[in-house]
């Protein structure tokens, strides 16, 4: 099994005061939105209790930031961090795959065309995979996920808010697993 982890981002607004009430909250928020893809795109999911090496003490895997926002930013910097590890990784596998030579510009726009027959499994999984962050699917390798704006991204300002008020927010802390040899 191959495991990843993913940081859910939700709003504290009306979450029980009491913490292990709090993170049940947010884990069967995770859960219910996390068990569409169970089967499809990860075969196991389940609190993380190291991710990224960061022990996490709170029941379910339940980083809040009130209550810890050392804790919280590091794994949020973290998420974000692998977040784009994954899209950079991604990205040049499929301008490898592509050919780099038909790279073309327009403007300050890079454009690759690719067509997308089914003789390169290996480019179609990496376009399909925008594709699916683009319309707001999670991923397993998708690092960081908005549970309220329903995307792995999100706008500048966003992200800013989230690291500048921790307290206002809740990190569900999440591995993912896959079986070897799916893509």
């Amino acid at each position: 099994m191959r495991a990843n982890h993913l940081a859910v981002v939700f709003s504290t607004k009306g979450l029980p005061q009491n913490t292990a009430h709090a993170c049940g909250t947010i884990w069967t928020q995770t859960s219910r939105m996390l068990f569409p893809g169970l089967g499809r795109l990860y075969d196991r999911f389940y609190p993380a209790a190291r991710p990224w090496g960061v022990e996490i003490s709170a029941p379910f895997g339940v980083v809040l930031g009130r209550d810890d926002p050392c804790g919280f930013l590091r794994l949020y910097f973290r998420a974000r961090e692998f977040r784009e590890e994954s899209v950079a990784y991604h990205v040049s596998d499929a301008l490898m795959e592509s050919g780099l030579e038909k790279l073309q510009t327009a403007g300050n726009i890079l454009i690759c065309p690719v067509t997308l027959d089914g003789t390169n499994k290996r480019l179609e999984g990496h376009i399909f995979w925008h594709a699916a962050m683009a319309q707001g699917v999670v991923l397993p390798d998708c690092g960081v996920y908005y549970a309220e704006q329903k995307r792995s991204t999100a706008e500048p300002g966003f992200e800013k808010a989230v690291e500048s008020t921790p307290a206002d927010y809740a990190l569900s802390m999440v591995t993912l697993e896959q079986a070897e040899g799916r893509t």
